[in-house]
């Protein structure tokens, strides 16, 4: 069997015992497709998809079987320092829990905050410094609820973060 070759021809390797054995199972297989009869979809699934083609483009966030979900195209950039913007995905109003992108130009310093609850950053893309810990991307940081991170920076590549705060 050849790198580029496909589960059919494996199974033909498989069953012919010549060339020929093989080219004749190989039409016969390939025809097959057209000894079905056409099926016609069922009026309801025929609605289900005119409707789902028809409905209107979504909001940048909106609940749909009870899951929430967020267009990031959608969402607006917001600055939060110079070089430094952020884009909320989501946000509880009861809890105060967020989860937010945060992107920084390279080398710069995140302003000062205090982490009121759990603050998880996983980093997408870039490198950063929390302290004097170096970030790669992929890399991940838990600042416990009740600390303050006043030494947070971007690395030399800038930095993009994903931020959970619950």
């Amino acid at each position: 069997m050849t790198p580029l070759a496909t589960p059919l021809d494996a199974l033909l390797d498989d069953l012919a015992e010549s060339p020929s054995e093989r080219r004749t199972m190989r039409a016969a297989l390939e025809l097959l497709a057209y000894a079905v009869d056409e099926a016609a979809p069922s009026p309801s699934l025929k609605e289900k998809v005119l409707a789902r083609v028809r409905a209107p483009e979504r909001p940048a966030s909106f609940e749909y079987r009870g899951d929430y979900f967020a267009r990031g195209d959608a969402l607006s950039w917001l600055p939060i320092a110079p070089g430094i913007r952020i884009k909320l995905l989501h946000e509880d109003a009861a809890t105060g829990a967020r989860t937010v992108l945060v992107e920084m130009a390279p080398d710069l310093l995140f302003p000062e905050h205090p982490h009121p609850a759990i603050e998880d950053l996983y980093l997408i893309g870039g490198d950063a410094y929390v302290g004097d810990q170096y970030m790669r991307a992929g890399d991940y940081c838990r600042a416990n609820a009740g600390t303050t991170h006043s030494d947070v920076r971007s690395g030399p590549s800038g930095s993009l973060a994903l931020v959970i705060s619950r």
